[in-house]
């Protein structure tokens, strides 16, 4: 069952998708890209959480956490010119059972 339009997620952004200024177009790029559920864990918990689990030093430091709605990741996608029906899924990890994914594929500058 997908994630309700009124559920907010967040998306961990590495050094490689933030130049100190703005923040990659290629963030969402993909297929099942992973994001976190806020309903679940609040964002206060998610900066330790990414840095244990998924941050690997030097070469992949976590610099910021993105927040995003559902509902708005969807608008964006339909409103895309090349419009994609986008949905989040829940696909909860032992170490984070607030895991979710974006199982359809997000071209570069959609989201």
């Amino acid at each position: 069952m997908s994630i309700a339009a009124d559920e907010d997620i967040v998306r961990a952004i590495f050094m490689d998708k933030w130049d100190g200024k703005r923040i990659s177009p290629s963030l969402f790029k993909g297929e099942n890209v992973s994001v976190s559920r806020l309903a679940m864990i609040p964002l206060s918990e998610h900066g330790d959480m990414f840095r244990k689990h998924l941050e690997k030093p030097p070469e992949r430091r976590l610099e910021l956490i993105g927040e995003i709605n559902v509902g708005h990741l969807q608008d964006l996608g339909r409103n895309y010119h090349r419009p994609i029906e986008l949905t989040v899924e829940p696909k909860p990890q032992d170490w984070n059972p607030a895991h979710a994914e974006i199982p359809q594929r997000i071209t570069r500058g959609a989201c």
